[in-house]
């Protein structure tokens, strides 16, 4: 992946994370989430994905 599709990337995420969830306002993916509400999850994966593109 390029410099700018990555940042791209990057900023979506980081902007999903800042949104969090509409359902948890408080929680920002600091743990992984139960699966029982799909904001959750979305935003949980949207960490992992980050740290992903951290370590390439």
């Amino acid at each position: 992946m390029n410099k700018i599709n990555t940042l791209n990337k990057k900023n979506k995420l980081l902007n999903i994370l800042s949104e969090g969830c509409r359902i948890h306002p408080a929680y920002r993916a600091r743990r992984k989430a139960t699966g029982l509400y799909k904001e959750c999850v979305i935003v949980w994966q949207a960490r992992l994905n980050i740290n992903d593109l951290e370590k390439s």
